[in-house]
């Protein structure tokens, strides 16, 4: 791109801008789209100027239609522009305007059809992975335009294409940045009782831990006038944007810079992130920041909480760049004069998702985001008119018409072209020149940080971010807590990747991301001639006569192949020894890992970092917290417990009939499996009002004794109790003996899991338990599948164990089968 076309730009667009203000002053005819003043005179003859001064009608008879939402953002320049091209070429635009909640689907249903609607689709860059297969390319001589080089690499490169191909052309630059409020900030005596409260000077955030008590300090006080103020305005309101106001906290949590890519997915195995203890923190502070915000803040979307701002109501704002123009248009803006621009805030701590481990840095971590990332336009392929859509296209986004765009307030244009930062003097239109320099210094810092994280742009965009509002709503309200609703967020997640197909969104989420068509982890070809294999198992504990079965079948499978060494390591039911036998394993370079975690949080750290060293992990029976693992090799807890809910409807009386007292004895409650066990089962028995859980969840840590503690307790408070339910056959034994101490087991069934034949089925036999679900030991089939592994077959991502219910039914047929009846 030539100097001498720069400044040729900046020519221009100053004598545009002064054209425009001698004709506003002259009363000349001037119409408003949304309260966005265009003159028609001024855009053509702007437009003339850097076009021929006979511009061939060449599109003349022709009509293109322009999809657009309904907001005067983004939909007021396309219809002034539809008006000079129009001018320019002959031909004629149709703008169709549709509200923001129905566009994807209607840009959807075009596409799609056989009489298409749209010509040129103006839509945010999160939708392309869905439009993409129905998209033109753009054609070459549009690409080889030097105005194409002038879009910052940022948004040309990672916003334009798709697959390798030219599919959209930005027209407008979406960050998110920090708005404040100097006059308030610079207040002497504001300074002062800041400085008191926090022990620090009162200036923009730099931290989220900053921004929370900067808007708390601000809630409750006095501002010029004597107007109540309140800390910050942000969109909570579904359909509200409000989801981006989420996403920016998270960016500062969840990128760390050694994972690239992994603030929404786990770039390697397309696992959600959303419920990851960095996202937990990010959607805690949101929800705090609610009781900083002025009372009716919970019904604001992104326009609302920018009029809170603009009105002087609040001192912080979160918001696009617009908010940047709109705050120095004295007829929208009581604060022109007094508001300053700060990158996004930042962390100290941000949590790695690859280690699964927070990690804390000297200085804040700040990773811009680019919500949304911008509006792009494209063609469909169905377009009757795809050369006149194209250029309609390039004269909406060249150079002249957009820095006429990003310096108007109300547009929504914000600043995506290198020479929308160099014009200066085109800005001092709204800003005083000091002003302008320093809110374009703020968003060429965010968007040149190596930090700035981009928006999640893959197919299904709409549906992840649905998925999210509602439950997030519902915290916001306080019916759920911020674990529970992102869990539920993550489940929904994980069901619409798998809907999608999780390997072609893997890919195209890596594409998205900017990170190499290949995932991390371990190569079975490294290994896969070797004649020898040494396998690692790490077992929880061997105190339970499960896992006693487990590791007998795990050796006697191993035994089968000369080839395999294993190395077995018993942990005594204790954490740190199990994370000292993983480190041992790790040193030792082994060829694979087989892991029966004894808890959940504290053992996925030591899991991921064998995964990341490149050696194959097997998890086995309890889950990790990610899934930086090889395979899973476990029955399914969620739906044996159903299963178990289904039994004790039927027990207690049918469906709809069905009444009880029941106590659950819980596992391991820092387990997956647990949660697991519990969950399925509620789920069932939840739906039937005569049924009731009276004891609360006290953790029995799978061991007999604990059972029999809980139990004996339980029997204490209640008189009557009909069903006990424990997450496996020890505690309900040992629940058992605790009634039949107390002369109460009679009227008490129970119910356990695990169904080894020597244990839990032989219980049921002598009519101890009234019935067991078979937990099958993942031991024989570990080793069978981490030799496919390290052979070079394909495995599983999960292998689900099959299981049975056993009672009285088939309980001694099952004994007779393993000779011991």
């Amino acid at each position: 791109m030539s100097q001498q076309w720069v400044e040729r730009v900046r020519q221009v667009s100053v004598r545009a801008c002064l054209m425009w203000a001698v004709a506003k002053a002259a009363g000349k005819a001037v119409f408003s789209i949304g309260g966005w003043a265009v003159l028609c005179t001024v855009f053509l003859g702007w437009g003339l100027a850097v076009a021929d001064s006979s511009p061939e009608q060449r599109f003349a008879g022709i009509e293109i239609t322009v999809g657009v939402h309904n907001a005067p953002t983004i939909s007021g320049p396309a219809k002034a522009h539809a008006l000079t091209w129009g001018q320019r070429t002959g031909g004629k635009v149709k703008v169709i305007s549709t509200p923001f909640g129905q566009l994807f689907d209607a840009f959807k249903a075009s596409m799609t059809a056989p009489e298409p609607v749209y010509d040129v689709l103006l839509y945010m860059s999160p939708w392309a992975g869905d439009f993409a297969p129905h998209l033109t390319e753009i054609p070459s001589e549009l690409v080889h335009n030097e105005t194409f080089d002038d879009i910052l690499p940022i948004f040309r490169e990672r916003l334009m294409t798709w697959n390798g191909k030219w599919i959209a052309i930005t027209v407008d630059g979406d960050l998110f940045q920090g708005y404040y409020r100097k006059d308030l900030f610079e207040d002497p005596k504001n300074r002062a009782e800041f400085r008191e409260r926090y022990g620090r000077d009162l200036a923009p955030p730099d931290t989220w831990a900053d921004y929370r008590d900067i808007a708390e300090f601000f809630t409750g006080r006095q501002g010029p006038g004597g107007m109540a103020l309140y800390g910050a305005a942000e969109a909570f309101v579904r359909g509200g944007q409000q989801f981006w106001d989420v996403f920016s906290r998270a960016s500062a949590y969840t990128n760390h810079p050694d994972f690239k890519g992994a603030q929404f997915f786990d770039p390697d195995t397309m696992r959600a992130q959303i419920n990851n203890p960095g996202w937990v923190r990010a959607v805690r502070d949101y929800v705090e920041i609610l009781k900083f915000c002025p009372p009716d803040a919970k019904t604001y979307g992104i326009v609302e909480a920018r009029q809170a701002f603009l009105s002087g109501r609040t001192a912080l704002i979160l918001d696009w760049g617009d908010t940047g123009s709109l705050a120095n248009d004295p007829q929208q803006s009581r604060v022109v004069g007094k508001v300053g621009y700060f990158v996004l805030p930042g962390s100290r701590e941000v949590w790695n998702a690859r280690t699964w481990q927070w990690q804390r840095f000297e200085r804040p971590h700040k990773a811009p985001f680019l919500a949304a990332g911008g509006w792009v336009a494209s063609v469909p392929r169905n377009s009757r008119q795809q050369a006149a859509a194209w250029d309609y296209i390039q004269w909406y986004s060249n150079p002249e018409n957009s820095l006429h765009d990003v310096v108007t307030s109300g547009t929504g244009i914000n600043p995506y072209r290198l020479t929308h930062f160099t014009s200066i003097d085109a800005w001092t239109r709204m800003f005083t020149r000091s002003a302008a320099a320093e809110y374009l210094e703020v968003l060429r810092t965010s968007l040149d940080s190596p930090q700035a994280a981009l928006d999640l742009r893959i197919p299904g965009f709409f549906r992840y971010s649905e998925a999210l509002e509602i439950p997030v709503i519902e915290a916001l309200k306080g019916a759920v807590s911020v674990e529970d609703a992102l869990n539920q967020v993550a489940a929904d997640w994980e069901k619409i990747t798998d809907s999608l197909g999780r390997e072609s969104q893997l890919a195209i989420y890596r594409t998205a991301m900017g990170l190499s068509s290949q995932p991390e982890g371990p190569r079975p070809p490294a290994v896969a001639q070797q004649r020898r294999f040494v396998i690692g198992f790490s077992q929880a504990t061997t105190t339970e006569p499960w896992r006693l079965l487990f590791n007998k079948e795990l050796r006697e499978e191993a035994a089968n192949y000369p080839e395999v060494d294993l190395v077995v390591k018993d942990a005594m039911d204790k954490i740190e020894q199990q994370i000292a036998d993983m480190e041992a394993l790790i040193a030792q370079r082994v060829d694979a890992i087989l892991i029966s975690p004894k808890t959940t949080e504290e053992l996925t750290p030591v899991v991921s970092k064998a995964f990341n060293a490149g050696i194959p992990v097997f998890v086995l029976d309890r889950g990790v917290a990610n899934d930086r693992y090889t395979q899973f090799i476990g029955g399914d807890n969620r739906e044996i417990s159903r299963e178990i809910g289904r039994y004790v409807v039927k027990l207690l009386g049918g469906t709809g009939k069905a009444r009880g007292k029941v106590v659950e004895i819980w596992g391991g409650m820092k387990t997956v499996a647990s949660h697991k066990r519990h969950e399925g089962f509620y789920e069932i028995v939840s739906q039937e009002p005569g049924i009731e859980i009276i004891n609360q969840p006290s953790d029995g840590d799978w061991k007999q004794d604990r059972g029999y503690e809980i139990m004996a307790d339980t029997l204490a408070a209640h008189p009557q109790i009909d069903l006990v339910y424990a997450h496996n056959d020890p505690m309900a034994y040992g629940a058992y003996l605790a009634a039949k101490e107390v002369g109460r087991d009679k009227n008490i069934s129970f119910l356990g899991v695990d169904g080894i034949p020597a244990e839990g089925v032989k219980w049921v036999s002598e009519g101890v338990l009234t019935a067991t679900f078979l937990y099958k030991t993942p031991g024989s089939e570990a080793i069978r599948q981490a030799l496919r592994f390290l052979r070079g077959e394909p495995v599983a991502r999960r292998v689900t164990l099959p299981t049975l219910t056993i009672d009285r039914s088939n309980a001694g047929e099952i004994l007779r089968a393993n000779g011991l009846l």
